[in-house]
């Protein structure tokens, strides 16, 4: 094999293996369960679960670039479980709430959103929001 054939397999091989590595990543993702606090193995379905920072203003999916705002509202389902999917990564809070008796039970947690990966937060329903 001549000079020029070796060196055009090298690099080659190296092309091949830098183009296949330089992949965008994957958006932050996290998935919330909303648990009864007073029976922790019982999934809550149909809690309203919103992940917000800053002020809790406008609609659900509100995003106010000058006040830094973001918030997003769903329900979870039948496995007590709602997903959500960002553009960047963050901190957020979250909080979940379901109307019980008159008034409504209420728990709060923090997601910790980084690219590549998905935030399981788990959040117990034990306080009556009538207390806070």
């Amino acid at each position: 094999m001549s000079i020029k054939y070796k060196l055009f397999l090298v690099a080659s091989l190296f092309f091949a293996i830098f183009v296949n590595s330089c992949k965008d990543p994957e958006p932050p993702k996290a998935v919330v369960t909303v648990r009864n606090g007073f029976d922790e193995n019982k999934v809550v379905s149909s809690a309203i679960v919103t992940v917000y920072v800053g002020e809790q203003s406008g609609k659900p999916g509100y995003v106010n670039p000058d006040e830094k705002t973001i918030q997003d509202i769903q329900t979870t389902d039948a496995s007590g479980q709602c997903s959500f999917e960002f553009k960047f990564e963050n901190i957020l809070n979250v909080k979940a709430e379901l109307p019980f008796e008159g008034d409504t039970l209420y728990g709060e947690g923090v997601l910790v959103l980084e690219e590549d990966k998905t935030d399981e937060e788990t959040i117990y329903l034990r306080r009556l929001k009538s207390q806070l």
